[in-house]
């Protein structure tokens, strides 16, 4: 007879992660979660809240590799993954997503600092966001993005991701 095996924890695709709780949020409120956490991009996300809420969650994880198929990018500098509990898409305003691309990935993949987007996954595709530099720092490109709602973020360069062509297949007689 067959013994069970040890239950080990699947892998996680997660670095790092911030987040916040909120006892209760009023209507028309805002709700804001700072991050300086230097493997996370994100360095703010900013909530405008339509319905009062109660125990409104937000977490903020950066992901060690894409979670899907489709790359977001030509080049993407990091997943991201924002995830909430008793706060849905429907209970909100308007989302702001604040972020950081450090100059030296910038030259590394000759990328210029206005050719950064924020991409969502949506409806199973990668949705470029209105990004616009807000700034520089010592180190950093300062970004600021609008999303209509939370999910799976990537950020990189604006350009599309080269297209994967099926190869051909040629039968042998």
């Amino acid at each position: 007879s067959g013994g069970g095996g040890g239950g080990a924890a699947a892998a996680s695709n997660t670095e790092a992660s911030a987040g916040r709780v909120w006892d209760a949020l009023a209507a028309g409120s805002t709700a804001d979660i700072t991050i300086n956490n230097e493997k996370i991009v994100v360095t703010a996300v900013i909530v405008e809240v339509k319905n009062a809420l109660s125990n409104a969650k937000l977490d903020v994880e950066s992901l060690k590799s894409n979670p899907y198929s489709a790359a977001a990018a030509a080049k993407v500098y990091q997943y991201l993954n924002i995830k909430t509990g008793n706060l849905g898409d429907s209970d909100t305003t308007s989302i702001k997503i604040k972020f950081r691309v450090p100059k030296s990935w910038l030259s590394t993949n000759g990328a210029t600092e206005d050719n950064i987007a924020l991409y969502r996954y949506s409806n199973g595709k990668w949705e470029q966001l209105p990004t616009t530099k807000t700034g520089v720092d010592t180190n950093n490109v300062l970004y600021e993005s609008t999303t209509p709602g939370f999910s799976v973020f990537a950020v990189g360069t604006k350009e599309a991701p080269p297209e994967i062509k099926p190869e051909e297949v040629t039968e042998t007689p």
